[in-house]
Parts: C-alpha cells; sequence; structure tokens
C-alpha cells in the first residue's frame, strides 16, 4: 500500500483500527459457533437422558422385561440385556462383580438376561459371587438360556480332584438326563474314580 514510503500517525491508526476490527469479528463469529454447538449437545444429552427417564418409568409400571440399552453392558459393547424386575444399578453392580470373580474382562462377558427370582435362592455353603459363576456355568454347558433355569438351592459339595465348573457340569447334566428337576436332586460329594 505504502511500500517505501514512511507511514504517518493516521494511516498507523488506520491499519491497527482495521485489524483490531477483523480479529473482534472473527472472535465473534467463533463466539456464536460455540454458542450453537454447546445448544446442540446439550439437546442431544437431554434426549438421550429423557430415553433412559421413560424406560426406568415403563420398568417401575411393569414387571415385564425392559431392554436396557443404555446400562453399562451397552457402553462395554455388550449386546442388549434384558431385565427382569433388576434395575439397571443392580444389573451394573452385578455384572461388574462376574466379571471381577472371574476375572473375565466385562467387555467379553455377553449377558443376555438379570433376574431376580421370586423365591430367595438357598445358598448353603456358597457365596453369592460363587454362585453367579455356577449359575453361568451350568447354563453355557448344558445350553439352556440363563432365564429358563430356575434355581432354588446352591450347595457347597466335598469332591476330591474336580473343579467347581465341573462339578456345576456334572449336577446339570444328570438333572437333563434322568428328566428330575435340579432343585429335587441332592447331592452329598462328587468324587474322582483313580482306574
Amino acid at each position: 500500500m505504502l511500500a517505501g514510503k514512511a507511514l504517518g500517525i493516521t494511516d498507523a491508526l488506520m491499519i491497527s483500527g482495521v485489524g483490531i476490527v477483523v480479529v473482534m469479528a472473527e472472535l465473534a463469529l467463533l463466539a456464536v459457533l460455540v454458542f450453537l454447538l454447546s445448544r446442540l449437545v446439550r439437546a442431544l444429552v437431554n434426549k438421550k437422558n429423557d430415553d433412559v427417564d421413560s424406560a426406568e418409568d415403563f420398568r417401575s409400571d411393569s414387571g415385564k422385561p425392559v431392554s436396557a440399552e443404555n446400562s453399562p453392558a451397552q457402553a462395554s459393547g455388550a449386546s442388549c440385556v434384558e431385565l427382569y424386575g433388576v434395575d439397571e444399578q443392580t444389573a451394573a453392580t452385578i455384572m461388574a462383580t462376574i466379571s471381577h470373580q472371574t476375572g473375565v474382562d466385562l467387555k467379553h462377558l455377553d449377558f443376555k438376561s438379570i433376574k431376580l427370582l421370586d423365591t430367595p435362592l438357598e445358598l448353603i455353603g456358597v457365596d453369592e459371587p460363587t454362585a453367579a459363576m455356577v449359575m453361568a456355568v451350568v447354563s453355557h454347558q448344558t445350553g439352556i438360556p440363563l432365564e429358563k433355569l430356575d434355581f432354588r438351592r446352591i450347595r457347597s459339595l466335598e469332591w476330591n480332584g474336580i473343579d467347581e465348573p465341573t462339578v456345576a457340569i456334572i449336577m446339570a447334566l444328570v438333572s437333563h438326563q434322568t428328566g428330575i428337576p435340579l432343585e429335587r436332586l441332592d447331592f452329598k460329594s462328587i468324587k474322582l474314580i483313580e482306574e
């Protein structure tokens, strides 16, 4: 513009003023964009929270299963978990406990449903995490979905040289092959026979 000429005070003030106006206009444009993006994100979060609230209201109003699409299982990449009489917080605690007790990462577990039993499960010499593992192993090994199994009692057995999952499988297979419900069978001990 004024190449090779000295700038006067008025020219320098004018160039500085134009520069300040351009910077302020850019900052105002950025402020508007940030405001619009924050409104968009807030609207999406509120919609998601409303969906979760409506699912909780539905679940509390009926005893039917509710698909827990926004549960921690979904966040870990697991498929939909059907909840029967169990709230999402309890389901998340159950899933985390099973993951911790088995040593299997939560993203490697696939929960189909979690059901609150009408009659309390009688545990004899077995803690709750072990009982949960036994039920999961029985379901997995027999191919019977966990929601179709009805455990009345889980008892600690004496066994020599046999691990817990194998004992659970033996009991489930005996029940399945004989047609006698597992709660009517009373195993006192299971022993490995040496040849």
